[in-house]
């Protein structure tokens, strides 16, 4: 049976196994993400180059040991660059000039080992064989040292030498059971070369004992780093049960704040409409109540002196009259919503237009030829899109004229609101000007087409279309 065998592949198993494991923790977890990935480049490293040992030891010829010995150069270079790396992290000993001067040891090794047509060594005299206890036997390079075998050497025990330092700095900082895990790998590296020597004396069967050196490293930190991942989980298990009753505990009080807030809200709410309505009140009803009050008292005078003046202050009298009940009743509205929706949209428009004409003297033609009622979005979309479009006239248009025109007929409902002000220029709208930008989308929200049309000194016209939609009952 080929018992060294069997056992070279069971430690590379396990040491591959282990690399997979927490190469794909390094990748998913952040913490300690640099020590996974590092020890799972090692793990990995260290055992393909025992798989490669395999091959050695079964080597038909020197020309297949040696081309097998230059494809085993990465993985040799990889394991060690890797361990001396995990062990400055892992112990927070981190020389690094000494560091990237081992690393480059093994580098320039591993190149010589690839340029040379052998491993390390200077001559290359035959390939041997030599029989186990048990019968198996195992292929080995006879060879003769050269300089990189000797640096090599060297690197190697500096390797340990700096883990031996590690280990102290560690045991002397506190960290006992750290110190362990490091000095487990340690000892049975130490005993594997010692077995290996005692077995080229003769002491005890000969075998490669070295090539399980850090065997011990491998499982001891696996199995220590395993550890730390369950008490970790276990922790967020803890965290996440104590955070859930936190959550609910939160959640019960920012319900109750919520309840709070909501009813100090409306109060706010109730007292800003309040005070809104009387500012509205204030700045137009009131005052045009004022200055109908003041033609009223003057009216018996004029008309005594100038009767044609007096006629004209009696109808200026009707047109602000209106005015400030039109007034009142979109106040009306503003309070009931729903009595909007009820409202004939004509009706709407009209006294939109009284409203407009009592607060700027601007005369308003409002024109409807439409019959049958309009969905409520549609009805409160066209009020709203002609209540901005009186607003902007009354801020901006300086107009002495207004016409309006609202027809329905084929399904289409169309409403123009046109005036001979100022107009302006649509590419030059300032940016903080929201009314076209709101007039758009209340058009877009009951799928209706705005078009508004205007040049500096032609005046405005604003074009609304909805067409309605005839649903298919069969």
């Amino acid at each position: 049976m080929n018992y060294y065998t069997i056992a070279n592949a069971i430690v590379a198993g396990i040491c591959l196994g282990f690399g997979v494991i927490f190469l794909f923790t390094g990748l998913r977890r952040r913490d300690k993400k640099q020590l996974n990935l590092l020890f799972a480049i090692f793990a990995l490293a260290y055992g393909a180059t025992l798989i490669n040992g395999i091959r050695f030891h079964n080597a038909p010829s020197v020309e297949t040991y040696v081309a097998i010995s230059r494809q085993d150069t990465l993985f040799i270079v990889l394991a060690y660059s890797a361990i001396i790396w995990y062990v400055a992290e892992y112990s927070k000993v981190k020389p690094r000039a000494f560091l990237w001067g081992l690393t480059a040891v093994f580098v320039v090794s591993g190149i010589a080992n690839v340029v040379r047509t052998n491993l390390l060594y200077d001559q290359i005299i035959s390939l041997g064989t030599f029989t186990l206890s048990w019968g198996e036997q195992q292929a080995y390079l006879e060879t003769t040292n050269s300089i990189w075998s000797i640096l090599f050497l060297v690197g190697q025990l500096a390797v340990l030498a700096f883990i031996l330092f590690a280990c102290v700095r560690q045991f002397l900082r506190g960290e006992r059971s750290e110190t362990l895990i490091l000095s487990i790998g340690v000892l049975w590296f130490v005993a594997s070369l010692g077995a290996e020597i005692m077995g080229e004396a003769g002491l005890i069967p000969l075998l490669f004992y070295g090539e399980f050196g850090f065997l011990g490293f491998v499982v001891a930190v696996s199995l220590q780093m395993s550890n730390e991942i369950i008490k970790t989980e276990e922790g967020l298990a803890d965290y996440k049960t104590n955070l859930e009753g936190l959550v609910k505990q939160r959640t019960s009080a920012l319900e109750e704040a919520q309840d709070q807030l909501l009813q100090q809200t409306q109060e706010q709410a109730t007292i800003e409409e309040r005070g809104r309505l009387a500012r509205d009140l204030h700045d137009a009803v009131t005052q045009t109540i004022y200055s109908a009050a003041l033609i009223a008292e003057s009216l018996p005078q004029v008309w005594d002196r100038d009767p044609d003046r007096g006629r004209r202050n009696l109808a200026k009298l009707r047109q602000l009259v209106r005015g400030a009940l039109a007034e009142m009743r979109t106040l009306l509205f503003e309070l009931r919503p729903k009595s909007l929706e009820a409202a004939d949209l004509g009706v709407l428009l009209r006294q939109l237009g009284d409203a407009l004409t009592g607060r700027t003297q601007i005369p308003v033609t409002v024109d409807v030829e439409m019959e049958g009622d309009l969905p409520p979005e549609v009805k409160v979309a066209y009020y709203r899109i002609s209540q901005e479009a009186f607003n902007n006239i009354e801020k901006h248009a300086r107009a002495d004229q207004v016409e309006v025109s609202l027809t329905r007929s084929n399904d289409q409902l169309l409403l123009t609101v046109q005036d001979n002000g100022r107009g302006f220029n649509l590419e030059t709208i300032p940016a903080g000007r929201l009314g076209m930008q709101i007039m758009q989308e209340r058009a877009e929200s009951i799928q209706a087409v705005l078009d508004v049309t205007s040049h500096p000194g032609t005046g405005t016209l604003v074009n609304l279309t909805w067409v309605e939609v005839k649903r298919n009952d069969n």
